[in-house]
């Protein structure tokens, strides 16, 4: 039985917005994290590492399969940047940042 192309879109979309949360949610941990690591070069390194690998590779295979929906993905993924960006800079309003 072979899946109705605009099913895969929305699949596309949505994986997009997963991948997103995925890489930025991941982003953001390390960047909280980073003050009280030991060794925070290598925190940021593997962080970028364990983040990039799986979402370029994702992104890659969904190319190979159907540039529409790596489209898609894509508007999904920055959709979520986006979102984070808006939803950490809230957050931060009113905390003392640090010099």
């Amino acid at each position: 039985m072979m899946i109705e192309e605009s099913v895969l879109y929305v699949i596309g979309f949505l994986g997009g917005i997963g991948l997103g949360f995925f890489y930025f949610g991941g982003l953001w941990l390390t960047v909280k994290k980073i003050p009280f690591s030991s060794n925070p070069k290598w925190l940021f390194f593997l962080s970028a590492v364990f983040r990039l690998a799986p979402t370029l590779l994702v992104l890659f295979f969904a190319i190979k399969i159907n540039p529409s929906i790596f489209l898609l993905m894509l508007l999904g993924f920055f959709g979520v940047r986006s979102f984070m960006i808006r939803r950490v800079a809230k957050r931060s309003r009113g905390q003392a940042h640090a010099t």
